[in-house]
């Protein structure tokens, strides 16, 4: 079995959320589907916005970075990071385990130094000219707007059980 990388998280907000969720209703998966695919969406646009899930903007590109890009043929003018080709973002989706949902990427699973893990993390590894810092740029994560969504989507699904 390959390793995985869980990242948790502990609001009280959502929890109770989802604790009234599975306590009523039998099938929880349609509830967890649409989260799961709002929580997609919300992880993508952070790409776009380049912050972390907690609204902190993610560092720059480094020099050593854009350099790189440019002698790939890559136009670095306003780059933002994480975006290079579009994979890792494109890779985010969600999963459904019984009632359990989990939101992420693949990339994870590739080796340390190429992996997703290095981006949501950071790392410090020498490199064959240098010394390399790739700054921790979280992308994985529930913001604050997430956590309401989360309480909504649920809310609402318990009220259409009563209607």
């Amino acid at each position: 079995m390959a390793d995985r990388i869980i990242i948790t998280f502990d609001s009280a907000k959502v929890l109770a959320a989802m604790e009234r969720l599975t306590e009523s209703m039998a099938d929880p998966s349609p509830v967890l589907k649409a989260i799961g695919e709002k929580l997609v969406e919300s992880t993508k646009q952070r790409f776009d916005a380049g912050v972390a899930p907690d609204g902190t903007p993610w560092e720059p590109n480094s020099p050593v970075t854009l350099e790189i890009m440019q002698k790939r043929g890559k136009n670095t003018a306003g780059k933002k990071p994480l975006v290079d080709t579009g994979d890792l973002k494109n890779s985010i989706n969600y999963q459904l385990d019984a009632d359990t949902l989990y939101v992420g990427t693949d990339r994870f699973m590739e080796d340390w130094s190429v992996g997703a893990a290095v981006f949501q993390f950071g790392t410090t590894r020498a490199g064959h000219w240098h010394n390399i810092t790739i700054p921790p740029r979280p992308f994985l994560g529930i913001s604050s707007e997430d956590e309401n969504m989360i309480s909504e989507t649920v809310m609402d699904h318990l009220s259409s059980l009563i209607d």
